[in-house]
């Protein structure tokens, strides 16, 4: 379902969208800049791991600071499982999480939402709405390739261990680890720090306590499959499911759960690969 929205109930959709988040929740805004109000939605998230805060930024290539203020960044830093992302010609404006959706003009800014007149498309869907095209669906996919393809500037992942004994008894959340953090860089203040690029696929998900990679690197290899969809995606055994994929699994997190390709060669692996084994 589809709604065109302006007013309260742009806002209120916005809101809701933050506040009922419940495992993946993605902004999309040129300008951020968080009120009290915006930060008292954003706190109920701040000591859930299981949520993955995605927050992609840009504009003000000079003076990144006039786009989302240092004490604002660094309130989202806190939180325990998040990616921010620069985009120096970002314009568009999207707010998601794994159930609903808003397309529209308004920046996360307090000032815009108390002044300014805006619009927006909002769509709920269910778990089988994501086996669909829809608005929304393309929306989410179209912000998440800007993402994958644009400047990681914080990265912070939850640390789980995997209680094994007679039975599974899941996952428990340890700690979270900062993975990446060129801040001080971004924001000017070690002007002569030079450090590479990095992407939002250079990086895990989540991280297993004590693991190590179980899979040895092969000299070469650029790109691998998706080991759901069969569709061609980067290398990477930690993530070997393109988005769309990823939010359908991670509606259970099974990571045993039979899948229908191998992520290295693309052949067909009759249930043989899994989020735990990609690779035939």
């Amino acid at each position: 379902m589809s709604k065109f929205i302006t007013g309260k109930e742009l806002e209120d959709a916005i809101y809701n969208t933050i506040w009922e988040t419940e495992s993946r929740l993605l902004i999309v805004s040129p300008f951020i800049k968080l009120d009290d109000y915006f930060k008292e939605l954003f706190d109920k998230h701040e000591n859930n791991p299981k949520i993955h805060l995605t927050l992609v930024f840009g504009k003000n290539e000079k003076a990144v600071r006039k786009s989302m203020s240092k004490a604002d960044f660094d309130y989202f830093k806190k939180f325990l499982n998040v990616s921010i992302i620069y985009v120096p010609n970002l314009h568009a404006k999207y707010y998601g999480n794994e159930k609903q959706g808003v397309i529209t003009s308004i920046n996360l800014y307090d000032y815009s939402f108390k002044n300014n007149i805006e619009f927006g498309v909002y769509s709920q869907q269910s778990i089988l709405d994501r086996f669909k095209q829809s608005a929304d669906n393309d929306a989410w996919n179209e912000c998440m390739e800007i993402a994958e393809n644009s400047e990681v500037v914080f990265i912070k992942r939850p640390v789980f261990e995997t209680k094994k004994m007679i039975i599974n008894l899941g996952k428990i959340y340890i700690k979270s680890d900062i993975l990446f953090d060129s801040t001080d860089k971004f924001y000017g203040f070690s002007k002569n720090e030079k450090s590479e690029n990095k992407r939002l696929n250079d990086f895990p998900e989540e991280l297993e306590l004590g693991s190590k990679a179980e899979i040895r690197p092969e000299r070469g290899i650029e790109h691998g499959f998706c080991i759901r969809s069969g569709k061609k995606i980067k290398f990477n055994p930690k993530q070997p499911m393109n988005r769309e994929s990823w939010k359908i699994w991670n509606e259970y997190g099974n990571e045993d759960f039979p899948e229908k390709y191998c992520h290295k060669t693309g052949k067909a692996s009759n249930g043989k690969t899994s989020m735990r084994n990609p690779i035939m």
